[in-house]
């Protein structure tokens, strides 16, 4: 009987294991459009309110980006410049109406990636993709260019950390344990 308490015990800690660390999983690193950003009329004003919060945001390789709009008026993130003619190839959001949000695809490439509001071009940012110092002039695009709609905190998550490799011990003792006394799988 207390084999079966200590296969159950395994068994608890994999799952409690595994579901704290599936949010990380999907990370994305997260961008607030302001409210007032579109009455700011300048990159000057955008500066000192930060028109993108955060107007950097740093993930890693395989991140996606959402943009939330707590503005009262629609803006895009856009990739590129206003100025260049890479302008939305590598994505762009189309309108995101106030109080709505964007997610990239996944960045596939590390380098900066410049964006920037089409409907009020003065509102720029960037994405950090990789190492801060890690630059590219042609990145490449991520793997869709359609987005979807997501919402969670403001922080940005690596992809599987270093718990990952002892839920995978616990998952593992915890089948050895199941299979080793049952004889099969578990009935639940």
């Amino acid at each position: 009987m207390k084999s079966k308490q200590t296969g159950a015990l395994f068994g608890v800690l994999a799952l409690v294991a595994i579901i704290a660390i599936a949010p990380q999983a999907f990370a994305t690193g997260q961008v607030t459009i302001s409210k007032g950003a579109s009455l700011t009329g300048n990159a000057t004003a955008c500066g000192t309110t930060n028109c993108f919060d955060p107007n950097v945001v740093n993930i890693n390789v395989g991140d996606s980006v959402t943009w939330t709009n707590a503005d009262t008026v629609g803006h895009t993130a856009t990739s590129g410049q206003p100025s260049d003619n890479t302008t939305g190839t590598v994505w762009d959001s189309s309108l995101i109406k106030a109080g709505g949000t964007y997610t990239s695809p996944p960045f596939t490439t590390a380098g900066t990636y410049n964006y920037f509001c089409q409907v009020h071009p003065w509102m720029t940012g960037q994405v950090i993709v990789g190492t801060a110092a890690a630059t590219s002039s042609t990145p490449t695009a991520p793997a869709s260019s359609s987005g979807s709609s997501t919402s969670s905190g403001n922080q940005t998550v690596p992809e599987f950390g270093p718990v990952a490799s002892l839920v995978l011990v616990i998952a593992i003792i915890s089948a050895i344990v199941f299979t080793s006394k049952t004889r099969g799988l578990p009935k639940l």
